[in-house]
């Protein structure tokens, strides 16, 4: 079924409640969107202060809950035995927390136990009325597990509220809050919700109590795991000699996670319904990114609600701080003003921002858009204004236990998003050179550089070509270049970088299962988007090989594997996500001259950390 919508009135108000989806799935938090209005005939009235009240309910039936379900988070194909505690007091991700035997859990107990210290100091921050109480259920450490009688529907909610209906049939109260994430105990059953908006003054209904009905709760499929491949060097030297190394290895994951105004039935008509709600997508990707264990993650197309309610408190548990900044242009939904933009994470125990730069690539093109002969400013405006922007941060390592004293060192990390429109590649080509012209002043002081993002550019176009090996693989002429774009530009390439995944299929020893997934043309990946419509490679890791050396690399996909498209069940983007690991290969005695802050004119924003 569509996203469930209900209606209830009186003469004068109606309420109106919307879930995204009326298929729940396990784990993942339901947002209802509730309205309330008057009626035509009312529009003189004024819709007086109210609350929101909510009730969820899970309905009681004779049937056991499907121990064959929930299964182990470390081991897919094994059966859960057993729930962390912790996991579920701090409200980690629910799928994370389940162990298949007391083995598992121990041998995970570590990386539990950090995710808990991180959880503990942002749980305080995130907390409010809004959000759904601890459940009350059995959860057993690493000695114990489920007994059969926790399986059982009902066995530990038989004392909760219950409702009634006048065929018989019993609703069990599981949730009061305005979202509610349905548990292990749902899975197979329906949910009700009933919502009313009470007057604040006289303590009394304004309009009937509205009742939607779910159908049953899902357990969603999983991912396959995403192994990391080595890379196996005899000598490290893809075009230029590296440096000895200081040790310090970390990983960066780059990912168009597919913002919800994008992903609509009629796009993405052979994905189910349930699975192209954003709550499901959410926290799908949410689970495949805590899976992935990166240092640094840039993130495109993250909508701006989704960032505030989902993604930045759940990654903060995870002890992740980010830098967020949105696309110029707000999309109208038909709930609100929304927008997307780039998000960049990192792990707050080992780097810290120095200084943050931000460029809106409306604002580079003005100036020669200005310059234009009056006939042809209008569509100079059309073609080159648009709203995509870049997001850079430098980062320096933290100094801890066991690091040399002295100068720590610092990355430059760019995250972006460029022009999507294959009608426009003036617009791409001027996108990306007015950020590698910026980011070419922070490559001179010697601090080094990693661009991560999706270019919206195949392998071997100009953009592409230009960040790769400093040249234009094809001259603009005046039909891909109407308004002289390329003679008006004076790009200032860095020699210096090179693609990631290019690299690794340049290492020795690849297996031939994944040289199969790589372009051996281009070197780079078969595709990094796949729907209905498109197949190709357009997401990036570039990084100046001159001060850092690739490690590994996160394995790719088989298209075969995929079925008729992307987002799937299993996967819930268009796009995969890339990441690699570097280490870094300038010499110590080289951190000293990073510590001068670059300085990039306007229209480049400049924030130095606080």
């Amino acid at each position: 079924m569509g996203p469930q919508e209900s209606e209830t009135g009186s003469d004068k108000f109606r309420l109106l409640v919307k879930l995204s989806s009326n298929t729940p799935v396990f784990g993942c938090r339901m947002f209802p969107i509730v309205r309330v209005s008057r009626h035509l005939s009312f529009l003189q009235l004024e819709v007086p202060p109210h609350e929101l009240t909510f009730s969820w309910y899970r309905e009681q039936t004779s049937s056991s809950f499907d121990r064959d379900k929930v299964r182990c988070s470390v081991h897919l194909d094994m059966l859960a035995k057993m729930q962390c505690e912790e996991c579920v007091k701090l409200n980690l991700s629910v799928k994370g927390s389940y162990h298949c035997s007391n083995s598992c859990y121990v041998d995970a107990w570590e990386k539990h136990k950090v995710y808990h210290r991180y959880a503990a100091e942002t749980v305080s921050e995130t907390l409010s009325n809004n959000q759904q109480e601890v459940r009350n259920i059995k959860s057993y450490g690493p000695d114990k597990y489920w007994p059969e009688s926790d399986f059982v529907v009902g066995s530990s909610s038989d004392k909760n509220e219950k409702v009634m209906e006048p065929d018989g049939k019993i609703w069990i109260k599981v949730g009061s809050s305005k979202s509610y994430a349905p548990t292990e105990h749902d899975i197979g059953h329906r949910l009700r919700l009933e919502c009313a908006a009470v007057d604040c003054s006289m303590g009394t209904n304004i309009t009937p109590v509205n009742i939607t009905v779910t159908d049953p709760v899902i357990y969603p499929p999983a991912h396959p795991p995403r192994s990391t491949i080595k890379c196996v060097w005899k000598s490290w030297n893809p075009g230029l000699e590296a440096h000895s190394s200081s040790d310090l290895t970390f990983s960066v994951l780059s990912y168009n996670i597919l913002a919800g105004i994008y992903a609509t039935g009629n796009r993405y008509s052979y994905c189910p319904e349930w699975a192209l709600s954003w709550e499901y997508r959410m926290q799908n990707i949410i689970n495949e990114i805590i899976e992935y264990d990166a240092d640094i993650l840039c993130l495109q197309e993250v909508q701006r609600d989704h960032f505030e309610d989902l993604l930045k408190p759940a990654l903060a548990k995870c002890g992740y701080s980010v830098l967020y900044k949105t696309k110029t242009k707000e999309v109208y939904t038909p709930n609100q003003y929304t927008i997307d933009g780039c998000a960049t994470f990192y792990r707050r125990d080992k780097f810290k921002e120095i200084v943050k730069y931000e460029l809106e690539y409306d604002k580079s093109a003005l100036p020669f858009v200005e310059k234009l002969e009056p006939e042809l400013k209008k569509d100079g405006r059309f073609r080159l204004l648009k709203d995509n922007v870049a997001l850079v941060v430098i980062l320096e390592r933290v100094k801890n236990e066991g690091s040399f004293d002295g100068n720590q060192p610092r990355i430059c990390v760019a995250n972006t998003h460029i022009h999507a429109s294959e009608k426009f590649p003036d617009v791409k080509w001027f996108q990306v050179v007015s950020l590698i012209n910026g980011l070419g002043t922070i490559a001179n002081s010697k601090i080094p550089l990693l661009i991560c993002g999706d270019l919206n550019s195949l392998p071997l176009s100009n953009p592409h070509s230009f960040i790769s090996k400093g040249i234009l693989q094809s001259v603009p002429n005046k039909e891909t270049d109407p308004l002289g774009v390329y003679q008006y530009l004076r790009p200032r390439p860095i020699y210096k970088l090179k693609s990631a995944y290019a690299c690794f299929f340049q290492s020795d020893g690849i297996e031939e299962q994944q040289r199969r997934k790589m372009d051996s043309e281009t070197m780079e990946p078969i595709f990094t988007n796949f729907t209905s419509e498109f197949t190709g490679t357009l997401d990036y890791i570039f990084f100046t090989v001159n001060s850092l050396r690739l490690e590994s690399v996160l394995e790719l996909l088989d298209k075969e594997a995929l079925g008729s498209g992307l987002p799937s069940p299993q996967w819930s983007s268009d796009h995969i996500a890339l990441m690699g690991s570097f280490t870094f290969t300038l010499e110590r005695s080289s951190y000293q001259g990073q510590r001068l802050l670059p300085y990039l004119p306007s229209p480049w924003r400049t924030a130095a950390a606080q």
